[in-house]
């Protein structure tokens, strides 16, 4: 990694406001735009940017280009209902000869997939109905594999564990 240069504080000190509002206006979301603004210094450092006359158009335009991907890669979808038919799977284990039981878990499965982000059903539907491999999804999403099988096995726990909340006995 590049040394940090020693105008680097000075030059976040003097922008990240300015850089951090923009990315605020653009993503309509806080936590969104703190991280694209570090984002943007740490692509200021490696590139070695230097304080000048166009440092702070860069520092903006860097800005609005990572904001834009952003919400590009997390460009809401929606899904059919129908789309959900073939998660049962991935956590129910009551099998369809036993009805009753198999009812209730797939009820609190459609009930727990509807609770979650659109983007996050669209993972969940796109790898376990569709049957589409990690690396595509990575690919499609701007992503490394590692955070798309992490992401999709926090989802995972956390549908089982609404499950189990919902239909307790059976669990």
């Amino acid at each position: 990694m590049p040394e940090v240069p020693d105008n680097m504080d000075a030059m976040v000190e003097a922008h990240y406001r300015e850089v951090h509002g923009l990315l605020c206006a653009i993503t309509r979301n806080q936590a969104t735009a703190d991280e694209l603004a570090q984002e943007v210094f740490i692509v200021a450092m490696k590139r070695g940017v230097i304080a000048g006359d166009g440092m702070r158009l860069w520092l903006r335009e860097t800005a609005r280009r990572l904001a834009m991907n952003e919400l590009r890669r997390k460009r809401p979808t929606a899904l059919e209902p129908e789309d959900l038919n073939a998660l049962p799977a991935m956590t129910v284990r009551a099998q369809p000869g036993d009805t009753e039981e198999y009812e209730d878990e797939l009820s609190a499965l459609r009930s727990c997939m509807s609770e979650l982000p659109a983007p996050d059903r669209q993972l969940l539907a796109e790898r376990y109905e569709a049957g589409t491999p990690i690396t595509d999804i990575a690919k499609r999403l701007g992503m490394s594999a590692e955070y798309v099988k992490l992401k999709l096995f926090r989802l995972r726990k956390v549908l089982g564990e609404r499950i189990r909340r919902r239909v307790p006995t059976n669990l």
